[in-house]
């Protein structure tokens, strides 16, 4: 039976879930994420956004057993292509129209559909945008496999999307410590009339070593500790302060935050629907 959707759910659209992180790994169950994504739907979210490198499918999968429980029309799945994973360590990278084919079509197995309704290319370079993917892209499109194509990035990458003007969808770091030519590109790709999707809002407000450690906190110092990402910016702020910032002043559509504490989900939703009600602004 799909999770029963509360009155004020329509506040949280702007909100997505993360499948991602953690939720690849044994650091959490298949059942705890399976858990979090129908809590999530209960209270509103309605974007849902994965990849393939994220557990080497995993959180794909995890993604995809829920989904059978949920009405499918009322969601948007996000996932990605270019970049695999073999566990923690090991990426694999290929922006190459045959690999991208093929990664949506292990995709769609994983996650159990017909249908991917937002598409994005896991941070290619510039020169990786070549015709012939973009091309590719657009036939999968047409093809009625993709929804929409998008990008998930962070520098040079959105500008050479932007100039296909093929992509409709993109996902960008949308937080308050951004640097101001970061600012200046998310403005760029807003007035073009494309979806912005922030991720990493909620980094400020995360402590540098926290404590107790907790499964997403422990991913998180992992893949600092090997590179993978950046250490939190020193502009601390409330999580409700990062969200403010993002919907509001950056004005993105959406922000994707990820958890594996139900408290956390519930403390971030409860926040979208004070910013929608007015009474933070208020403040």
């Amino acid at each position: 039976m799909a999770p029963r959707t509360s009155d004020k759910s329509h506040g949280v659209r702007r909100l997505g879930f993360g499948v991602s992180g953690p939720h690849g790994t044994p650091l959490v169950s298949p059942e705890h994420t399976g858990a979090m994504i129908d809590h999530a739907f209960a209270r509103g979210v309605r974007l849902f956004d994965t990849a393939p490198s994220y557990g080497a499918g995993e959180a794909e999968r995890r993604l995809g057993e829920a989904l059978k429980r949920l009405p499918r029309y009322e969601c948007i799945v996000s996932t990605k292509a270019g970049i695999t994973s073999a566990g923690l360590t090991r990426r694999n990278r290929d922006f190459s129209a045959d690999a991208v084919r093929r990664s949506v079509e292990a995709s769609l197995k994983r996650l159990k559909q017909t249908r991917i309704d937002w598409l994005l290319l896991h941070g290619p370079a510039p020169h990786e945008l070549t015709d012939e993917l973009v091309k590719t892209l657009v036939d999968l499109k047409f093809q009625g496999e993709v929804g929409a194509i998008g990008i998930a990035g962070r520098g040079a990458e959105f500008d050479a999307a932007i100039a296909t003007g093929q992509f409709t969808v993109f996902m960008a770091p949308v937080h308050a410590a951004l640097k101001p030519e970061a600012i200046e590109r998310l403005n760029r790709i807003k007035a073009t009339g494309a979806e912005l999707v922030g991720f990493e809002t909620l980094t400020p407000a995360h402590r540098r070593f926290p404590a107790p450690l907790s499964p997403g906190s422990t991913w998180r110092l992992a893949r600092t500790l090997l590179g993978r990402s950046l250490p939190a910016p020193q502009t601390p702020m409330t999580s409700e302060e990062c969200l403010y910032w993002a919907l509001f002043e950056a004005v993105a559509h959406r922000v994707v935050t990820t958890t594996t504490r139900m408290e956390h989900l519930d403390a971030n939703i409860s926040a979208v629907e004070i910013l929608r009600s007015g009474r933070m602004i208020a403040r």
